[in-house]
Formats: C-alpha cells, sequence, structure tokens
C-alpha cells in the first residue's frame, strides 16, 4: 500500500482498526481486572482505543497533505502523533506506582499499560501481526505472575516463634526436628528462659511450606502453649 492509499482509508477500515484496538486493550485489561488491580478492563480498553485513534489519526487524517514529492513541497511527519502516545502514556502508567512502605507496587500494572498503548497504536496503524502478537505475548507474562508468586512463596524463609510452658518439653520439641527426613533442613535453634519459668525457642531460616507443617504438628504437642510465624 502506497503512502497516498493508506492515507485514504475507509470508514470500514478505520472502524476495524479500532475495535481490534479495543479488543487488544480488552484483553489484558480483563487480566488486570481479574487480579484485582486499579487500573482493569475499562482503563486497558479505554488506553488501547485512544491510543488506535491517535494511531488512525495519524495515517489516515492528513489525507489532504499527503501526495508524491515531485507534486508539492509540503512535508507532513505522520509519526509524529504516534511518538507522542508513547511520551503521554507515561503520565497514567505513573499513576498506577504507588509506594507501600518500603515496597514499591503497580510496576507490572504500570508496564501492561505501557504496552497496551503499543498494541493499540500498532492496531490503529493497520500493524496487526504486531498488536496480536503483542498482545499474546504480554497476557503470557502477566498470567505467569501467579506461578512466580507461588515459587517465591515456596522458596520464602521464616523464624517459628514457639513458647512452652516448661524446659522439659524441650527436649520433646527439638527432637523430632533434629530428626527431620528433609536431610537438606537444617534449622538455627535458640532458646530463652523467662522469668516464670516458661521457655521461648526460635526456629530460625525455615521454607514457609515447611514452617506450616511444623505449626500443624507443634501446635498439639503437649506443653506448647503458642506457635508463631515472623516473618523473613
Amino acid at each position: 500500500m502506497s503512502v497516498v492509499d493508506a492515507a485514504n482509508l475507509s470508514d470500514a477500515e478505520i472502524i476495524g482498526r479500532l475495535a481490534v484496538s479495543l479488543a487488544v486493550g480488552s484483553a489484558l485489561g480483563l487480566e488486570r481486572e481479574l487480579d484485582g488491580k486499579e487500573a482493569g478492563l475499562r482503563t486497558h480498553a479505554l488506553l488501547a482505543l485512544g491510543a488506535g485513534v491517535f494511531g488512525v489519526m495519524s495515517v489516515a487524517a492528513f489525507g489532504t497533505f499527503v501526495s508524491d514529492s515531485s507534486n508539492g513541497n509540503v512535508t507532513v511527519d505522520v509519526t509524529r502523533i504516534a511518538s507522542y502516545v508513547a511520551a503521554g502514556v507515561g503520565f497514567l502508567a505513573g499513576g498506577a506506582i504507588v509506594r507501600e512502605d518500603s515496597r514499591v507496587k503497580g510496576l507490572t500494572t504500570a508496564a501492561s499499560l505501557w504496552v497496551c498503548a503499543g498494541v493499540g497504536l500498532a492496531a490503529g496503524l493497520g500493524f496487526y501481526v504486531g498488536a496480536i502478537a503483542g498482545t499474546v505475548l504480554a497476557l503470557v507474562m502477566l498470567l505467569l505472575e501467579r506461578p512466580l508468586a507461588r515459587l517465591r512463596l515456596g522458596r520464602r524463609r521464616v523464624t517459628l516463634l514457639v513458647s512452652l510452658r516448661d524446659e522439659d518439653v524441650l527436649a520433646q520439641l527439638i527432637s523430632p526436628l533434629l530428626d527431620s527426613n528433609d536431610p537438606k533442613f537444617h534449622p538455627n535453634i535458640t532458646f530463652r528462659r523467662q522469668p516464670d519459668g516458661g521457655v521461648e525457642v526460635d526456629i530460625v531460616e525455615v521454607r514457609l511450606p515447611q514452617a506450616k507443617r511444623l505449626v500443624a504438628q507443634l501446635s498439639v504437642m503437649p506443653g506448647v502453649e503458642k506457635v508463631s510465624l515472623l516473618g523473613d
């Protein structure tokens, strides 16, 4: 398709491009919506549609100015509008990033908004392969969030705090831990005597899944008053 032909899109082609922009944005937004994020289906769909509008506009809205170089001396840079979409979406994506205590949240959603603008713009420009492939690849990465979270959770290490009534229970508590069937389980165990005669035991550097099993086992032992999981 020549530059002149591209600048004279039919109404059906324009509507089709905007529909694809809306569809790819909705696909990304639905995943974020189901994951409970603030920027969900409507935000992503509207962002992609807006980018698609700018894409179609940059191609087709300046048809009056498009001609072969031999027929005129007016030069129009039709890529300029599209280039500002990438810069403008940064303000919207930045609003999805928040700092909570010592953690930064919303980076993935901000990145998905950035991709959403890209695939919407691609659809608006008629680059359907790039729009659809970009959406599929982005969805694959977003859907990896749950398996990665489970893997991260499985590797997380915590500390068990066990409160005992007396020292006689200590040997009964420690023995099964040291005789664990897991050859990689070598907990760092410390204990503190309390003024009332009780004992507090710290079991440090325990993987979270194993720590949860230990909580269930230790909670039913005679003489154990309380078992708590402390953060990593």
